[in-house]
């Protein structure tokens, strides 16, 4: 009876533990919420005579998976519809041959790795690694100039190191103090690859709601906060030669899929508040923010993972 007691009293004890550890892990993300900036402040950054010509995907991986694992159920306007997650990086081409990516993805080991606690627990599939950033820009990863992040969680950030010894140099990483200060159990790990990853040079943008980035005109990062402390938007103006400019906003993990920008549906309740501990309020604030942006400024709107809606945006792959 006494052994009984004591290992009701080691449960109870541990289940306080990670019950104040969860409160500690929301409280601390929402001190994260800068002022969001101004449409029109947004809409000049397409008045910079040399924006980036291009955009193109590498998708590092994908995994089918139900949906009711990424998107609220009782708010899912297609529930039971198939999703793929999809773990790409953006390529952002100038007229002069400079690349920016914006998430570099997955290697092969890392894509099984990161898909078998989904593929135990959640019922997805197994993750299908494709092609590694590193392999797909082959001799054009020299240039590369620079890399943005909309977040430090390793599916977005494993690539690179794989990637630096084919960049041959050291290329700009632009972060808000946000991403470059902070740390959650999720983020440490991606935040050390970057750091250790030998073609870094981190730059700290100044605070602002607006923080255009030196060197990439038309390009600009907003301090989204929300899914982690440092995540950020990616704001791109694209034109192609001859043609008008695209409003593109790279939203990251603001939600997974575009259906949950479009019908203001939040994750589901357990990976919100238990798996991945995030702001409900200032994602809820950031998904109205977006659908306005699609739908009375005809942005186009890219999660980073909803394959079936990245299908639909023309997006050539690097390299076609």
């Amino acid at each position: 009876m006494r052994l009984f007691k004591g290992l009701v009293v080691v449960v109870l004890l541990a289940i306080v533990v990670m019950a104040g550890g969860l409160v500690w892990m929301h409280l601390d993300i929402e001190k994260y919420r800068a002022p969001l900036p101004l449409v029109a402040d947004v809409l000049a950054l397409e008045q910079a005579t040399d924006l980036p010509v291009k955009v193109s995907v590498i998708e590092t991986a994908h995994q089918s998976m139900p949906r009711d694992g990424v998107i609220d159920p009782g708010k899912d306007p297609h529930p039971g519809a198939p999703y793929v997650m999809t773990h790409p990086s953006f390529v952002l081409e100038w007229g002069d041959g400079r690349l920016l990516l914006v998430d570099v993805g997955m290697t092969r080991a890392g894509a099984i790795e990161f898909g078998e606690p989904l593929q135990r627990f959640f019922h997805a599939g197994p993750c299908e690694p494709l092609a590694t950033t590193a392999t797909a820009l082959g001799a054009a990863a020299s240039r590369v100039r620079g890399m943005v992040f909309t977040h430090l969680h390793t599916d977005h950030v494993e690539g690179i190191g794989e990637l630096c010894p084919r960049i041959g140099h050291v290329a700009k990483v632009f972060q808000t103090a946000a991403q470059q200060d902070t740390w959650t159990f999720f983020t440490a790990p991606g935040k050390e690859m970057l750091e250790k990853s030998g073609c870094a040079d981190r730059v700290r943008l100044p605070a602002a709601p607006l923080m255009p980035l030196e060197g990439f005109p038309g390009v600009a990062v907003v301090a989204a906060g929300g899914h982690t402390p440092g995540s950020q938007l990616v704001i791109a103006f694209v034109r192609p030669p001859g043609g008008a400019a695209r409003r593109i906003i790279f939203s990251g993990d603001v939600t997974n899929t575009i259906d949950g920008i479009r019908a203001d549906a939040p994750k589901p309740l357990l990976y919100r508040t238990v798996i991945v501990p995030e702001d409900d309020d200032r994602l809820g604030e950031l998904r109205r923010y977006l659908r306005a942006f699609e739908h009375d400024f005809e942005f186009t709107i890219v999660p980073s993972h909803d394959q079936k809606h990245l299908a639909t945006l023309g997006f050539p792959a690097w390299g076609s």
